[in-house]
């Protein structure tokens, strides 16, 4: 059951007009008592990730809280209303309780909270200040833009004392790539800014590839459809890491890929291109999970069948996407972590951050653990400058 809370009006914290209240969720019923507003929020919020529906989040709850975990929800009302919502997974990680984006078991969404207007500082400083109730001795946020204003609000929050002081070479940044297709009234528009041989590349391994067999762009329009596709996706994904001996851990069991089945039972398929494919004479190539939001069409988990990698499927199905995205509105988002062809397609580059905020006395030594992570991260360059010297003599 959810513990029982005061109306909004009736909560302590108040900035400027602003009211919160933090709700404890221990069984599914209780979440589920929320759809209405939530919906209502996303009704009006200027630009969020799918990962923060409710449907996605619904999904991923129900898995917490059949794990034993619980989920908490800081909630912020103005004077229409909800006008933030965050909910985070907490769990506990050996001696410290971890709270986090509620995930389809790949922690690689984006960790932020729901909010009306994302550039609403003051509302993010309270929803910041709330989560000193949450039931969590750390904060974890994924993927972080820096210098955007959730990245400033929680620099209020008590972080690292150690990570200011760590080269910039050896912390967690990675790049993000994404492509502002909005401001493009044609697709021919965005092209004329890409250099040439991208879309002469592009026309001659789609000759090449129609060479194959019959190719086909699409997405999966029916919850059978996706799960067929799905689970191709994530076999041919594990072959993919197993193959460079990659210990991408999600890969390795099925939880992911039932998240996304069970999610594409809830989702509008015909509408929503959650699972997009391409197939030659009704195989799939290559095929990825898109995460579509108000403003931007996400590139979630892309695989490709690397018999026909001189044809760069991947390629061709992203460009697929973009297409889509542009035609409905949306900028297309390559996600973090650097990747060449990101780099080729997008216009636009940022720094992302993976934020921990210590919520607790206990929650500090967990900077021990954070700082053994680093030492690691440097003793990997310093094999790795070894190796290479090595090579060269």
């Amino acid at each position: 059951m959810s513990v029982p809370l005061p109306h909004p009006a009736q909560c302590g914290l108040e900035v400027r007009g602003l009211q919160h209240d933090v709700k404890t969720i221990t069984d599914l019923d209780a979440f589920k008592a929320m759809r209405r507003e939530w919906d209502q929020l996303i009704a009006t919020a200027h630009a969020y990730s799918f990962c923060i529906t409710y449907s996605y989040c619904e999904v991923a709850a129900s898995r917490v809280l059949s794990a034993g975990g619980i989920v908490n929800v800081i909630r912020v009302y103005d004077e229409r209303g909800l006008c933030a919502l965050w909910p985070v997974a907490i769990q506990r990680k050996g001696l410290f309780r971890v709270a986090r984006a509620l995930s389809c078991g790949a922690d690689e969404e984006y960790g932020g909270p729901l909010i009306r207007d994302e550039t609403n500082f003051e509302v993010l400083t309270l929803l910041m200040q709330a989560t000193a109730e949450i039931r969590a001795d750390v904060l974890r946020v994924r993927f972080v833009v820096r210098d955007s204003t959730l990245h400033r609000a929680l620099n209020s929050r008590r972080q690292s004392w150690f990570l200011p002081i760590v080269p910039k070479g050896l912390r967690d940044d990675v790049p993000g790539y994404s492509i502002n297709l909005r401001q493009y009234p044609r697709w021919d528009d965005f092209a004329a800014t890409r250099s040439k041989s991208l879309f002469s590349d592009s026309r001659r391994n789609l000759k090449r590839l129609n060479t194959k067999g019959q190719t086909e762009f699409g997405w999966c329009k029916t919850a059978e459809d996706a799960e067929a596709v799905l689970s191709w996706l994530f076999a041919n994904k594990r072959r993919w890491a197993e193959s460079r001996q990659f210990d991408t851990k999600y890969l390795m069991g099925d939880e992911v890929r039932d998240f996304f089945i069970e999610l594409a039972r809830r989702v509008d398929l015909p509408t929503t291109p959650l699972v997009t494919f391409l197939k030659v004479d009704g195989v799939p190539v290559a095929a990825s999970v898109n995460l579509v939001g108000q403003a931007y069409f996400e590139g979630f988990i892309t695989t490709y069948d690397e018999a026909f990698g001189a044809c760069t499927p991947g390629n061709l199905m992203h460009e697929f996407c973009m297409k889509w995205a542009h035609e409905n509105g949306r900028d297309f988002d390559f996600r973090p972590v650097h990747t060449a062809y990101k780099a080729r397609w997008a216009n636009r580059e940022t720094s992302h951050s993976t934020v921990s905020i210590f919520l607790t006395v206990r929650g500090r030594l967990a900077e021990f653990a954070l700082l053994a992570g680093y030492w690691a991260r440097v003793k990997g360059r310093l094999r790795e400058s070894l190796a290479r010297r090595r090579r060269e003599k």
